[in-house]
């Protein structure tokens, strides 16, 4: 499988429930980590990824099958606007589950005072939208459950 250059950035909106709270991001780069939103409820964390770290691995059959795996990371987020650091990184593995390049996504955020959170599921390819699933976290993350929203805008292969 030959190297893909993103040219435009994946966009994940997440809502976090953790413990007795939902947390929101406030923005810039001391504050990626979020906080307790306000009376409690919903409240997305939208960050960009620039996607400058990926390795994609041919291990099934020639060209894009099954059991080719993307690793990416660390890639840095940035904030809605797609232009302050938040200083939080997202690294993961993907296993393709067929050519249109379906695959089991493993990912671990971690934010700069060292909390994670981990998302597990599938990840479609071609660009469609996906939900995957908030499995856990450490730090101010720990028990954090909820979902994550992707989208992958645009991948050009070299």
């Amino acid at each position: 499988m030959r190297r893909p250059l993103l040219l435009a950035a994946l966009l994940a909106v997440v809502g976090l429930a953790l413990g007795g709270g939902i947390w929101a991001a406030r923005g810039g780069a001391q504050e990626a980590t979020p906080v307790a939103a306000p009376g409690g409820g919903e409240a997305p964390l939208i960050v960009v990824e620039r996607n400058d770290n990926v390795t994609d691995v041919d291990l099934g059959a020639l060209g894009p099958s099954a059991g080719d795996l993307r690793v990416w990371g660390p890639n840095a987020l940035y904030d809605e606007a797609n232009t302050t650091d938040t200083g939080a990184t997202t690294q993961g593995t993907c296993v393709a589950l067929d050519t249109a390049a379906d695959c089991l996504l493993d990912e671990t955020v971690v934010f700069p005072d060292g909390s994670t959170i981990e998302i597990q599921g599938i990840q479609l390819g071609g660009g469609v939208p996906s939900m995957r699933t908030i499995v856990g976290g450490s730090g101010r993350y720990l028990g954090a459950a909820g979902t994550v929203w992707s989208k992958t805008f645009a991948i050009v292969r070299r």
